[in-house]
């Protein structure tokens, strides 16, 4: 699984999907979700996750696409097996793990080293809030509005 921690720049809500637009580093990530989640606002730092499966790879990308998340990556690892390859590029978004078809990897002439295009869809992609740790009696004060009282021995 992929974990990249990112910022939400903006959160746009239609009647049919919200995309969130979330910045990690220069790079700018679109999400897509049915909704918007509660907990979420802008400015808020998160964890987005998605799978090595939903990392498409193109050598040149050419002409139009649907996915809207292309980003440019050098191919650094390359770990191959009889039926799939383990990609691992490093990107404005960091390490980023790809897993594709040996054919696929064979009939893009991908090689370490080479320059590519990753291409992952804004459904594909997960956001998740960073919890920070807090102790007991911040909690009881967060829901209580007073701190704990302690227990006589």
């Amino acid at each position: 699984m992929n974990q990249i921690s990112a910022i939400v720049k903006e959160i746009e809500k239609t009647e049919v999907v919200t995309y969130i637009r979330v910045e990690i580093g220069e790079a700018t990530l679109c999400l897509i979700k049915p909704k918007k989640p509660e907990w979420l606002s802008v400015g808020d730092r998160v964890t987005c996750t998605f799978q090595e499966t939903s990392v498409c790879v193109s050598k040149e990308c050419p002409g139009k696409v649907s996915i809207e998340n292309r980003l440019p990556a050098t191919l650094k690892e390359v770990r191959r097996g009889a039926s799939l390859c383990e990609l691992t590029f490093e990107s404005e978004l960091g390490e980023v793990i790809s897993l594709i078809t040996s054919n696929a990897y064979d009939t893009l002439g991908l090689t370490k080293g080479c320059e590519a295009t990753m291409l992952l869809r804004g459904l594909d992609v997960n956001v998740e809030p960073i919890l920070t740790p807090i102790d007991l009696d911040t909690y009881c004060k967060v829901l209580t509005g007073t701190t704990r009282t302690k227990v006589a021995n």
